[in-house]
């Protein structure tokens, strides 16, 4: 718990990615504005697993996307997802018993065609943590910008329904000064592996 207090540092290759993600984002607006419409409608609800980076253990975790992806290989996605007990439960001898990780991301999506769609996945949004004592004395919630990046496959089972399995990094990001626009790695981070059923319209 004392990392998430500590001031991140900034470096020129930090710098750089900052940069890097900006005209990736830009490119993400520019192909969303002008491409084609999409053909589909996807509708999924998942669970699995979130472990790794912050998390002392795996904990569950579960949430729903809704997508848009047609025959062509361009898609987005918007996904808000739930994690709780992702600093510990009271049997692990945190402070902080009631607690959790929020996030609603929105993601560009680059699947391959076929009745099985494999496809990378990245994009940014909120990550929320919240943090409370049992007593309810002390209550923390902080909201950070947070970016996500990974991928999965689809697997049709008909014309209205998939099997989905994908994988993720999270990480989120703060800024480097008070009100700035600047900002840099922060420190909180996990992986997270979910399946779901996709309905298709």
């Amino acid at each position: 718990m004392t990392a998430m207090a500590s001031e991140p540092r900034s470096s020129p290759r930090l710098a750089r990615a900052r940069r890097r993600f900006r005209g990736a984002a830009l490119a993400v607006l520019l192909v969303l504005s002008g491409g084609p419409s999409f053909a589909e409608t996807l509708l999924t609800g998942f669970a699995g697993v979130a472990f790794g980076g912050s998390t002392v253990k795996s904990h569950g975790s579960y949430g729903g996307a809704i997508g848009f992806l047609g025959d062509g290989p361009v898609g987005f996605e918007i996904e808000f997802g739930v994690t709780p007990d992702f600093f510990g439960q009271s049997g692990d001898g945190v402070i902080f018993t009631s607690n959790n990780v929020v996030t609603g991301m929105g993601s560009l999506l680059l699947a391959t065609p076929g009745s099985v769609r494999i496809y990378v996945a990245g994009g940014g949004g909120l990550m929320k943590t919240r943090l409370e004592d049992p007593a309810k004395i002390v209550s923390i919630s902080k909201n950070d910008f947070g970016i996500n990046a990974g991928g999965g496959l689809l697997v049709n089972l008909g014309d209205h329904l998939a099997l989905r399995g994908d994988i993720r990094y999270f990480r989120d990001l703060e800024s480097t000064e008070p009100g700035g626009l600047d900002l840099d790695l922060g420190h909180v981070d996990y992986w997270r592996a979910v399946g779901g059923l996709t309905l298709k319209f």
